[in-house]
């Protein structure tokens, strides 16, 4: 006869949910300027040689692949009365708001023109790889009270569902707001100009993303105990070959990052080839309405799919509209009336499963982090969430170091004084084959790490059944040791 589970009381208030959902808000809304116009910014804004810029972001991505795992083994060590993941979003989000502002002032500092300038170039090193280095501890820490915030799995969802809102919400301004203004600033009565717009955007993100990102320091508590014994460097490193749930998510996620490479194409397509920036904007909308509505599909699709079919299926629906898509645009990739709501109507459904599908991946982490801490006795969200985030930073800097490099090898060109110069029509195919193709073989070739994805059904069960039963025996053990200091006190008063 199955053990009943105990009703599990609810830990985390509203407040703290909303602290730490806006948190992640004002975070994401940092990250979608710096992933989605950093590569542009840098080439078309601050004239800085395509080739320096693939060299630079190639050499900041490697980094990554490395400091990431880092961050996390450092995080598994801290042991504080806060927390291991606390004091770090307390200590390291002002360094983080101001490299942020500093990354987007380079033309205001720097008056060179030459595309090779020694300055610009050291300038841009400088600042982006300070940027990292602060973006790592935080962004890891962050998403390792995810797994900590409770130790109710049904809880950390419904945390999850408030954080994922939030972010849905914040990261797509930088998508609606930076395309209408650069249209703006291209316009030839513009009152304002492309460094400017950039730098205002910079300074929103430095202040105000990570001004509220700081708040998950502050007003989030960490609720999951951790074991005094500190996991050695090796057991950290381990960790991933002997958790096959984490393998499989950390896996699907390095394929995924290749997608990054047509992301990085999104800004030239709409520009270059559709010819204005704001297209952007008009193909996001469906999808902005969509998400919506898509967390009341989560508790209906969550009866009838565990998390392995799930992102079998959403893996697979997203690879499937984007060669849809592609396979339309072969001939009509420069018609907007006809690829514009070709695109459009692509966004639609992504938006209707993106949100649940983001939900379940970071159920499907913490999972696996209650799955090393059943096997082992010990938990590793920092070196968990540290390299299910160096998979997205590896498409966010090697991917798009990549992309620089190919902006070149299509014969794409630029113009000092002037952001937008008419390319050919053979960079214009090469351009659309970039932004549509690759993400639809990249979203197919990622679903198949799941199919060895195992922590489902009986064993997930089984995992966190056990899991909760040693936690009650040793909050009962922790109890009646406390009863034991105190017993003799109170028999002498």
């Amino acid at each position: 006869m199955k053990r009943k589970q105990p009703c599990e009381p609810r830990l985390v208030g509203k407040g703290e949910v909303a602290a730490y959902s806006v948190a992640g808000g004002g975070q994401n809304f940092c990250y979608a300027l710096i992933t989605g116009y950093l590569m542009y910014y840098y080439i078309n804004v601050f004239h800085i040689d395509p080739r320096f810029v693939s060299m630079m972001l190639f050499v900041e991505g490697i980094w990554d692949i490395v400091n990431n795992p880092l961050a996390g083994i450092l995080i598994d060590r801290t042991r504080t009365k806060r927390g291991k993941m606390v004091p770090y979003l307390r200590t390291l989000t002002f360094p983080l708001a101001v490299c942020t502002v500093l990354m987007f002032s380079g033309p205001l500092l720097i008056r060179d023109t030459s595309p090779t300038s020694p300055l610009k170039i050291a300038f841009m090193f400088v600042t982006y790889f300070l940027w990292e280095l602060c973006y790592t501890i935080t962004d890891v820490s962050y998403w390792g009270l995810s797994a900590a915030i409770s130790p109710h799995p049904e809880e950390r969802r419904r945390v999850m569902t408030s954080v994922n809102v939030m972010i849905n919400i914040c990261s797509a301004l930088p998508y609606i707001l930076v395309p209408l203004l650069m249209d703006y600033a291209a316009a030839p009565d513009a009152k304002i100009s492309l460094t400017k717009v950039f730098f205002l955007f910079g300074l929103i993100g430095g202040v105000a993303g990570i001004g509220l990102f700081s708040l998950a320091g502050f007003c989030v508590k960490e609720r999951v105990e951790q074991s005094q014994n500190r996991p050695t460097l090796r057991e950290s490193a381990g960790e991933l070959i002997h958790n096959s749930a984490m393998r499989a998510i950390v896996l699907s996620g390095l394929i995924m990052s290749l997608s990054g490479i047509g992301y990085a194409f999104m800004n030239y397509y709409f520009i270059d080839v559709l010819g204005r920036a704001s297209l952007s904007v008009l193909s996001q909308i469906p999808s902005a309405i969509t998400w919506m509505f898509s967390y009341a599909l989560l508790p209906v699709l969550k009866k009838h799919l565990d998390n392995r079919t799930f992102m079998l299926l959403c893996q697979c629906g997203f690879g499937a509209v984007w060669l849809i898509i592609y396979l339309i645009g072969i001939k009509y990739y420069a018609r907007p009336m006809i690829i514009v709501p070709a695109i459009m109507i692509g966004q639609f459904l992504f938006g209707l499963i993106s949100a649940p599908c983001n939900i379940v991946l970071n159920e499907m982490m913490a999972e696996a982090t209650d799955y090393s801490e059943w096997r082992t006795g010990k938990r590793n969200e920092g070196v968990g969430f540290s390299m299910k985030i160096t998979t997205q930073k590896i498409s966010n800097t090697v991917i798009q170091s990549i992309s620089a490099l190919l902006l070149s090898a299509i014969g794409y060109v630029t113009q000092e004084g002037n952001a937008r110069v008419q390319q050919t029509v053979v960079v214009q195919k090469r351009i659309w084959m970039i932004y549509a193709l690759v993400p639809a073989v990249v979203y197919l070739l990622s679903a198949l790490p799941y199919v060895t994805y195992d922590l489902v059904g009986e064993k997930r069960e089984t995992v966190l059944r056990e899991l909760s039963e040693r936690r009650l025996n040793t909050a009962d053990r922790e109890a009646s040791k406390e009863e034991n200091k105190s017993g003799p006190e109170c028999a002498a008063d």
